[in-house]
């Protein structure tokens, strides 16, 4: 590093150091003051509950002695009757009594503790022993408290007055019991908190009553009342300790100057801080906001210093770091490149590579004048062996056939993986069709061979392999790859472990048009026509929305047929009406099957014909079959080719329509091969268009290669149509579509067409896997 940058940072260092002392001094000042601040609130709370408490107790104070005072009046009556030699009368001190709210009785007795005279009904008795030295106590003040032993009750308390008579030794001592009710008369209404408390108690410190927020309480205090009791104030502050609960006490009590009584009026100090407490929770929680301010300022701070240092020092490292740079970014473009043109699994060729590399080596095969070759290879019995053996053992079979595909090939082939157990192998630079069967048989039986490295030791399958030549079966890769896949098919309903070349020719098995169109009348009577099915896939989370029926003749003497091999002649021979009709009951009676079987049944659609369209009997029949396989309606799709419209009538128009009252779905077929698609399908009940596949062959995942189709899928969802796109053969296809709106798709990048058995999977586990 050199001198200049060196002495800038170590000037950023100490400012960063000057920053970091200011933020803690300033934090540590903010703490503090607010330590401070909360004390001063917190003495204060207190102070101001101290000043509630002495308010309470003097109110107190001031209604016990408005209590007193009505004893004088009592002591007045007594004292009068007394001087003029009679005892109190019983009834008009008991009628004086009954008006009277305080007390509930009033007694004389003699100096040994005889009753002369009382308001009681009942016969008293005896004062009980002790009274006379409890008074002996009181002597300083007028009024005196009787132990409530010495009556016998408990919720009363008993005041008692000396009364001397002149002329009468035994007299006299006169007692007025104090209703302990009155008292909770008196504070009920008093808005005590839940650890709050008012007692009263004796100068000897027994607790005569105890008012709490319940009622009152008589028994034994909880607080030491040592301190209160011989305090030389009337009135002061306490702090007690609640013997039972460990709480402390905020406290207040005066004494009364006429009777032996103290008042004491309690408070714990958690009751009384609960105001503060909150107050303080609000006052911490903006402190620490303030303080995460301040922090996050500064590393906001030093973060920036941080960044301009470390800018500094890159300056000098620039290069070295470019070349990183550039080195990693040509990594990971590798890297996104093998990701995007590998299969995950075994590592090999995925079909979009594979398509463009085909189509590079086809351009120069036919340069050098030499062959080339497809060659479609499908395992046989893998989904058994995946589904009994586990998705384990059939990811790492996958593995071995790339692995031994590899080892056997050149490195000039290019062999890939379609998906599932389909690999597709490209044999270039071929000189002729024997070195091909050559190469194609060594493929079978080392494909054939056993696999003892596997876990299920001794697990053995064998390949079905469809060869299709170049330029003799096809001048694209696309028409090469089907091609070969029509190969492989037919090589799998021959047998297992074989391989087919092939042939192009419109017989497809060295058999003549003619002898084809004599075979046809007899394979419709015998329903030697089957139907397989290609599912649809929505673009949005990959679950299988419905299935399109297409057909294929498995002739017991040419083995299977493709529809462009034997549909022509049957149109020629005007036999479609009856082989559509077949198929059709074909399809019901599958449908009410997979129903019968409680699987969730999707719409299958069917194609119809231009002469299917324009047999009157069409709806009839449709009808006959929902009644007689009691189907439901939606389950069945009917579609008519975009060529096909333009020669319609009104007569079939409106047998359109009829079918689409009853129910069954209309779906316009190859939208977009003729220019009045949008004309005729705003005359018709469609619910559903199914793109041609012209529209997407040419798709390299640009949302600009092909406005026709973007504008095409736009002006269909606004006229309410879902759209489906069939042929969808690579990812950038997919892509494509899904970002246009496209709801739904069907192509071999998903599933060739396959039989009813294989049709149960979809049904039972509709989500899929697409690997793009």
């Amino acid at each position: 590093m050199s001198p200049p940058l060196e002495r800038d940072a170590i000037t950023i260092s100490s400012l960063q150091g000057v920053l970091i002392a200011l933020a803690m001094l300033v934090i540590l000042a903010t703490w503090i003051f607010a330590g401070y601040q909360l004390r001063q609130n917190r003495e204060q709370v207190l102070d101001e509950h101290k000043v509630i408490l002495q308010n309470l107790s003097l109110v107190v104070s001031e209604n016990i002695n408005q209590v007193l005072d009505r004893t004088e009046a009592f002591k007045t009556l007594v004292r009068l009757q007394l001087s003029r030699g009679e005892l109190p009368a019983a009834g008009p001190l008991a009628t004086l009594m009954a008006t009277d709210p305080v007390f509930t009785r009033m007694t004389v007795y003699s100096r040994d503790g005889r009753v002369l005279n009382s308001t009681s009904a009942t016969n008293l008795p005896r004062l009980q022993q002790g009274w006379q030295a409890s008074l002996s106590h009181q002597r300083t003040w007028p009024i005196n408290i009787l132990p409530s032993e010495a009556l016998g009750k408990s919720w009363s308390v008993p005041l008692a007055m000396p009364i001397n008579t002149p002329g009468r030794s035994d007299c006299c001592l006169l007692v007025l019991e104090m209703d302990l009710g009155y008292l909770l008369n008196l504070y009920q209404n008093l808005q005590l908190g839940r650890e709050t408390s008012i007692h009263v108690l004796t100068a000897q410190g027994a607790e005569l009553l105890r008012a709490e927020r319940g009622g009152l309480v008589t028994g034994r205090s909880a607080f030491d009342n040592t301190v209160l009791l011989k305090s030389r104030l009337n009135q002061g502050t306490t702090r007690d300790l609640h013997t039972d609960n460990q709480r402390y006490y905020l406290g207040h009590f005066a004494k009364l100057e006429r009777a032996p009584l103290v008042i004491a009026v309690r408070q714990s100090e958690s009751e009384a801080l609960a105001g503060y407490h909150r107050q303080r929770n609000k006052f911490l929680v903006s402190v620490v906001i303030i303080t995460l301010i301040a922090a996050g300022g500064l590393l906001w701070l030093l973060r920036m210093m941080h960044v301009r240092e470390v800018q500094l020092r890159e300056l000098q490292q620039s290069e070295q770091r470019n070349m990183k740079l550039l080195a990693r970014l040509r990594r990971e473009h590798e890297d996104s490149v093998k990701a995007a043109s590998r299969d995950h699994l075994t590592g090999l060729y995925n079909r979009r590579l594979f398509t463009e590399l085909g189509h590079s080596h086809l351009a120069g095969s036919k340069r050098q004048g030499r062959f080339a070759a497809v060659c479609f290879i499908d395992l046989d019995r893998f989904k058994a062996i995946n589904d009994t053996l586990g998705h384990k053992v059939g990811d790492n079979l996958l593995q071995e056939v790339a692995r031994r595909l590899t080892d056997n090939l050149r490195e000039s082939d290019i062999v890939s993986r379609f998906g599932g157990d389909e690999f597709v192998v490209m044999l270039t630079a071929v000189k002729q069709q024997a070195d091909v069967e050559q190469k194609v048989q060594r493929l079978v039986d080392v494909l054939a061979a056993p696999y003892p490295e596997l876990e299920a030791g001794g697990l053995a399958t064998s390949p079905s392999i469809g060869v299709a030549m170049a330029p003799r079966d096809g001048m694209d890769i696309e028409t090469l790859i089907k091609h070969a896949d029509i190969a492989m098919y037919r090589a799998k309903r021959g047998g297992r472990a074989q391989f087919r070349l092939f042939d192009s020719q419109d017989a497809a098995q060295e058999v003549s048009t003619e002898e084809l169109q004599a075979l046809i009348p007899e394979a419709i009577e015998r329903g030697e026509f089957q139907l397989h099915f290609q599912p649809r896939l929505f673009l949005r989370g990959y679950e299988t929305g419905g299935f399109e029926a297409l057909v294929r003749w498995e002739s017991p003497q040419q083995g299977l047929l493709m529809p462009a091999v034997f549909l022509p002649l049957v149109e020629q021979q005007q036999l479609m009406p009856a082989l559509g009709y077949q198929l059709l009951r074909q399809l019901a009676q599958q449908l009410r099957q997979w129903a019968d079987e409680g699987l969730d049944i999707l719409p299958v659609a069917l194609n119809l014909s231009a002469s299917q369209i324009n047999d009157p009997t069409l709806p009839g029949q449709l009808r006959m079959l929902i009644e007689e396989y009691r189907l439901t309606p939606g389950w069945l799709e009917l579609e008519i080719g975009d060529q096909d419209l333009q020669h319609l009538g009104d007569q079939a128009i409106r047998q359109l329509r009829l079918v689409s009252e009853l129910g069954v779905g209309l779906v316009m077929d190859d939208f977009g091969s003729s220019e009045e698609g949008l004309q005729r399908v705003s005359r018709l009940p469609f619910n559903c268009i199914k793109l041609s596949p012209a529209l997407i062959r040419h798709i390299r995942n640009s949302f600009d290669d092909n406005v026709l189709l973007s504008a095409t899928i736009s002006v269909a969802r606004k006229m309410r149509l879902r759209v489906v796109a069939k042929g969808v053969e690579t990812p950038d296809q997919l892509v494509y579509l899904k970002l246009a709106g496209c709801d739904e798709a069907q192509g071999f990048l998903f599933s060739r067409a396959v039989e009813e058995a294989e049709v149960r999977d979809y049904l039972q586990t509709p989500k899929r896997k697409v690997k793009l």
